[in-house]
């Protein structure tokens, strides 16, 4: 099966939120879209590396340039966290480089970017503080009952510019309401974010998110 052929940005951004989240497994994530697993995690992969632009469907034109990481250092790459499934792309990166010093290795950051078009690199598991004691979220009623935001983790544009994607979404509907490529985690910029929102949709009966700095 493949995406809605309706707002398949839409769809590609709604997947990556869903998987970012962390509430459902790749695999129930993938039925639910219809998707297959590789394709899950070619988007995320895509997002992780270079944001949103990275969901844009891409030229077919064959993709080697003169910076790309050579396949063999790729394939060393992929053998050896196959290998140590719990290494990191820094000691991966370092070991190899200890055994092959002669070669031109990437930086952990291209490591970490080729694991993850893999499909090897895990999402991490994060202790959730819960607002209402050991049990379950309640159910949302119908929309507007729940919004859940979050900053999505930075990432840096091709011009060198910090973007820290910040995200908010109906609990209900699973309606995306913003994805806003704000410049940092500061109150100055979220906040004309949730002022725009309330003015078209209303006041939310509650906000759910997490309880870090931003």
């Amino acid at each position: 099966m493949v995406w809605r052929e309706t707002g398949i940005m839409d769809e590609r951004l709604r997947f990556v939120v869903d998987c970012l989240s962390g509430e459902e497994t790749m695999s129930e994530l993938c039925a639910a879209y219809g998707i297959s697993r590789k394709i899950g995690y070619k988007w995320l992969g895509r997002y992780r590396e270079f944001g949103p632009e990275g969901l844009h469907d891409r030229p077919r034109a064959p993709l080697n340039h003169g910076r790309a990481t050579a396949l063999d250092l790729v394939e060393r790459i992929v053998a050896a966290k196959e290998t140590d499934p719990l290494w990191g792309p820094k000691k991966i990166v370092a070991r190899l480089k200890r055994a092959a010093p002669e070669l031109i290795w990437p930086s952990a950051s291209t490591a970490g970017a080729i694991l993850a078009r893999h499909g090897l690199v895990g999402a991490r598991k994060r202790t959730r503080l819960r607002a209402c004691g050991n049990g379950p979220w309640p159910e949302p009623q119908g929309p507007n009952a729940v919004w859940t935001g979050d900053h999505k983790g930075w990432f840096r544009t091709r011009d060198g510019w910090r973007c820290e994607p910040l995200t908010v979404m109906d609990a209900s509907s699973r309606y995306l309401l913003a994805l806003e490529a704000t410049g940092s985690t500061a109150d100055a910029e979220a906040w004309p974010v949730f002022e725009r929102l309330f003015e078209e949709h209303g006041l939310p009966d509650r906000f759910r998110s997490d309880n870090g700095p931003p």
